[in-house]
């Protein structure tokens, strides 16, 4: 993976995470919309989780994950990223089942979606893409 594969992921990363950041937002605001303004803001925000962060998370296991595994050697070397992608879309399952008049859960998986999702950023940007990175550089010797 070059040098303009991993810029682009971390452009991908800048965009989602500001949506991420929304999500934190919107789960403050909750207790003071409406139903119809709560129904709307989940009806947005399961948008963006089911539609553009799986589907992101997805294209990373096909191309970056087995990358790292393949330059690595071993497939368990992104095990933690594949057990928080699995987590994330647990929780998105979980905020979709939830009703919309039960504040307090939406809450509870908003925040929490937040922080596993930039978490899980935070480890791809800081110890992923600069592994990823040096093994490009290194190349094929490094097993040596």
């Amino acid at each position: 993976m070059s040098g303009l594969a991993t810029e682009t992921l971390h452009a991908e990363h800048v965009s989602l995470s500001e949506h991420v950041e929304h999500m934190r937002l919107a789960a403050r605001e909750l207790p003071e919309l409406s139903a119809e303004e709560r129904t709307q803001l989940f009806a947005r925000i399961l948008d963006f989780l089911q539609g553009t962060l799986i589907p992101h998370a997805e294209a990373e296991e096909r191309g970056l994950y087995e990358g790292v595994a393949k330059l690595l050697g071993d497939e368990r070397a992104t095990a933690p990223m594949l057990y928080d992608h699995r987590a994330i879309r647990e929780w998105v399952a979980d905020l979709a089942a939830t009703p919309i008049d039960d504040i307090p859960r939406l809450q509870e998986l908003l925040y929490g979606l937040y922080a596993l999702i930039e978490v899980h950023f935070r480890k791809e940007e800081e110890l992923y893409l600069p592994l990823v990175e040096l093994l490009w550089v290194v190349g094929p010797s490094w097993r040596a």
